[in-house]
Order: C-alpha cells, then sequence, then structure tokens
C-alpha cells in the first residue's frame, strides 16, 4: 500500500510534511495554505508537489488517501468531517475539535467508517518520558505533577483571540493531560479546575491564561496539571510522578530519579535528550506504517476521544465552579 498525502498548513505542518516524506512508501502530493502570501515560498520549495490555497483540491482527489490537518484550530473540526466524507484517513493537530457536540459528530462518523484517525500529540514520542514509563511501578503511584509551562504568551494575541471557543486547555494543557493518563493508563473520573487573566491581561485575548486542574482516578490517584499561558519560563514540560519508594521527575534542571531505601534516600540523574524535537516525526511515522500494515486503530481513536472529553469537563468545571463527572462517549 502507498501513501498518497496531502497536508493543510505549513506552520507546524512544514513537520508534518517532512515527516511522511520520510516515511517508507509515503509521500505528500498536495499542500494546502490559506495564506497567499506563502504560495510563491511553498512552489520554490516545494516544486515536485501542488501548492493550493483551495482545501477542496484534496477532498475531490481520489488519490489522496491521507489527510494532515495543521491549521488553525477551528478548522479542524470542518477537514475532519471532509476527509471522513471523502474516506481519507487523518492525522489532526491538537485539538481535533472545539466543543462536545463537534466531538460526538467526529465519534459517530469514525465509529461507522474503517478509516485510520490520530492527533499529533507527540510528548508520548519523547525519549525522557518513555524512560519514565518503563521506570514507574503503576500501582505505587499515587500522585503526579505535570505543569506546561508555555513561555509564549504574546502568541494569544494572534489567531487564537478571535477563536471563539478556544481555550489554553485545548491548546496547551492537552499535552500534558495526555502524558499523565497515557504514563498510567488510566483515565480520570472527575475533575475540578480553576483558571485565572491575573498573570496576561491582554486587551485582545479576553479568556483565562492560567489553568490548575485536580484530576481524580478510581484507584485513589490523583493528578495535578496546570497548563501557564503566562509564565515568565522557557516553553518546559514539568514532571513529577510519585510513588511509595520513588519520584521521578522532568525539571529545568534536569530530569532525576529518587530513590528510598529504608531511612535513606538515593538520588539518580537520569541521562536524556529533552526536549527530544527529532523524535517527535515518529508519531506521524508509526501512525502511516500502521495504516500500511493494516493493524487495528480503534484503540488509538478511543484514546484520542477520551482526552477530548476530559478537556471538555476540565473547561465546564470552570464555568460551574464545581468538581466535574466525567462522562465518556461510547
Amino acid at each position: 500500500m502507498i501513501i498518497n498525502a496531502a497536508v493543510i498548513g505549513t506552520g507546524v505542518g512544514l513537520h508534518h510534511i517532512k515527516a511522511i516524506d520520510e516515511t517508507k512508501n509515503a509521500k505528500v502530493s498536495i499542500i494546502c495554505e490559506k495564506n497567499t502570501k506563502r504560495i510563491n515560498l511553498l512552489k520554490k520549495k516545494f516544486p515536485q508537489k501542488i501548492i493550493t490555497f483551495d482545501e477542496n483540491q484534496i477532498f475531490t482527489n481520489k488519490n489522496i488517501n491521507l489527510v494532515s490537518i495543521a491549521s488553525y484550530d477551528d478548522d479542524h473540526y470542518s477537514q475532519i468531517l471532509k476527509s471522513i466524507k471523502s474516506n481519507k484517513n487523518i492525522i489532526s493537530e491538537k485539538p481535533m475539535c472545539l466543543n462536545l457536540m463537534e466531538l460526538k459528530k467526529i465519534n459517530k462518523l469514525l465509529k461507522s467508517s474503517k478509516l485510520y484517525f490520530t492527533s499529533n500529540l507527540v510528548l508520548q514520542e519523547n525519549q525522557l518520558f518513555k524512560s519514565f514509563k518503563k521506570k514507574i511501578y503503576k500501582k505505587d503511584i499515587y500522585y503526579l505533577e505535570a505543569d506546561y509551562l508555555w513561555g509564549r504568551k504574546n502568541k494569544l494575541n494572534g489567531w487564537r483571540s478571535s477563536v471563539k471557543d478556544y481555550s489554553v486547555t485545548l491548546g496547551a494543557g492537552i499535552h500534558v493531560i495526555d502524558i499523565v493518563m497515557w504514563l498510567i493508563d488510566k483515565n480520570p473520573i472527575s475533575v475540578f479546575s480553576y483558571a485565572s487573566r491575573k498573570g496576561f491581561l491582554s486587551k485582545k485575548f479576553k479568556k483565562n491564561s492560567f489553568y490548575v486542574y485536580l484530576l481524580k482516578f478510581e484507584n485513589g490517584i490523583i493528578a495535578k496539571i496546570t497548563a501557564n499561558g503566562p509564565c515568565a519560563h522557557n516553553h518546559f514540560h514539568e514532571l513529577k510522578i510519585f510513588e511509595k519508594n520513588k519520584t521521578l521527575v522532568n525539571s529545568y534542571l534536569g530530569a532525576y530519579m529518587i530513590k528510598k531505601n529504608n531511612m535513606n534516600f538515593k538520588l539518580e540523574y537520569i541521562k536524556n535528550q529533552y526536549p527530544d524535537k527529532l523524535n517527535r516525526s515518529k508519531l506521524i511515522k508509526n501512525f502511516i506504517e500502521r495504516i500500511i500494515k493494516k493493524k487495528s486503530n480503534k484503540k488509538v481513536i478511543k484514546k484520542n476521544i477520551d482526552l477530548m472529553s476530559v478537556c471538555f469537563a476540565c473547561d465546564e468545571s470552570i464555568k460551574q465552579k464545581k468538581e466535574i463527572k466525567i462522562k465518556y462517549l461510547n
């Protein structure tokens, strides 16, 4: 099987193009960019590919069997629907959609199709976090902390400020919520969220820019997660995993593990390549290989849908100012 792909959007989409073209039996044939000023530059950079501002050229092309969506967040939903209706597999940047009604529609359509779908949640390919997952003993975990330190608050004044349903949860927090769920292979049952604008009182971006989520799991595990849009900090994903006799930490000063033996504590630094950007393309490459080898993709879809359900519950908790029981779609 040959993967003949199209990519929509050439911001982060340039990384999608590179990842697809580097994958065996896959290539990008069409690039869609709605910023017409970039069209000529793209034609020079990719002379062998079709460059267009009309996304419908992708959906009417019967030879395209994979669409990689890297457009603005409020375009994802409509482009996913068009991909499904034209029978094309999908890679979507997060978030796949911006409200629960849209998520229900996507879930229903994907369940009734045989299409492959994934979101580009690249932290799962981070070698440090993979090593953490191997080192943890899930039955002993009782608490996790994960902080998405965005450190790029001026970006909130761009297109994000004009998207009606945009939230820092969907644009940033989703990554560390995903990592916590992925590390312990469990879904939370409820969430209580807090949010503030105090760190970024922008006239353009009128929504909350800092969030704290308290997630509760059935087995007693509690996770505190933050999405910190306005922080004076380099872009970073801080992580702490607490077990009875062990603690794993990724901090700005390095990654390390503390082990308890009787009354003694041993500190062990962990060599790593964080942020490990070179391996981020593996998610797309592995996904394409899954399509080619016709491996089941139902669990991948389910995990992506569940993650969105958690994110919407996080934001709903802000609106209702109370703990929200998380409802997952069937």
